[in-house]
């Protein structure tokens, strides 16, 4: 099972703080982590901020050592600072290496021999080909040698941003659940749920119009699974999408089984 949320351009529309606005993306991306969604979508909705939003949630997924080298220095990061650090098991500490361990790297050559920084005093060598940011495990100590591999756990987030319709977002998904969020949609403490399997999605509104209204906007429609009012009760007038990304995930994740 994958974890998808999909999540407006519009998501700032309604902050103009530069670091307020830093921090409530970085709110997305720490909930993200925190419950294992592996995709992000950001889908248009009238807003300016999706190559804004798609680079801090980048920036915030790149273990801390490959930034510098993977990350062009831009003023989107001036304010950096205020993000919560994801602490995801991809994010390495520098430590002392072990064989068979999985870290992340990106790819160096030198002459023909192909070398990976993976966070560590002292380059490794790479034992096959590729190039960029890859995931490599250590099967040598001396010499520091790695291999092409695949994570074994949560390996962290990849981010979209389609510039298309929320409705032509989530066809390009291809769910196999697909779950709408809305202060009117159905009582998640009365809804008998379906089994959670396969490519799992969870749609979240702006800050001024629920998705019922954005998918007007554009003249669509789409056949959601459920629609749920995941926040029930609510005290306040308003519910931020921040918010509802982290109740929503937190209660989901009480019945997920995988």
């Amino acid at each position: 099972m994958a974890w998808h949320i999909f999540i407006p351009d519009s998501l700032l529309e309604e902050t103009s703080d530069p670091k307020i606005r830093t921090y409530k993306v970085g709110q997305i991306g720490r909930a993200a982590a925190i419950f294992g969604v592996e995709h992000i979508w950001i889908y248009k909705a009238g807003g300016k901020d999706g190559k804004f939003i798609k680079f801090v949630l980048e920036y915030m997924e790149t273990p801390q050592y490959l930034r510098k080298a993977l990350i062009p220095l831009r003023k989107e990061l001036k304010h950096v600072g205020v993000l919560p650090p994801l602490r995801t098991p991809h994010h390495k500490l520098k430590g002392k290496p072990k064989i068979g361990e999985i870290r992340e790297g990106i790819v160096i050559r030198k002459g023909r021999r192909l070398y990976a920084d993976i966070g560590l005093d002292e380059l490794a060598i790479v034992e096959g080909s590729g190039e960029g940011r890859m995931t490599f495990k250590i099967v040598s100590l001396k010499p520091l040698k790695v291999v092409p591999s695949e994570p074994e756990e949560y390996w962290g987030y990849r981010v979209h941003l389609t510039r298309k319709s929320l409705a032509k977002t989530l066809k390009k998904a291809n769910l196999n659940l697909a779950i709408a969020t809305s202060r009117k949609g159905e009582d998640v403490r009365k809804v008998n749920l379906p089994p959670l399997e396969g490519e799992v999605g969870f749609v979240f509104g702006s800050p001024r119009k629920g998705i019922m209204e954005i998918l007007r906007d554009f003249n669509e429609d789409y056949p959601f699974d459920l629609i749920l009012n995941t926040i029930p009760n609510q005290k306040t007038k308003t519910v931020r999408t921040e918010e509802a990304v982290l109740a929503t995930l937190a209660i989901f994740n009480f019945i997920r089984r995988d």
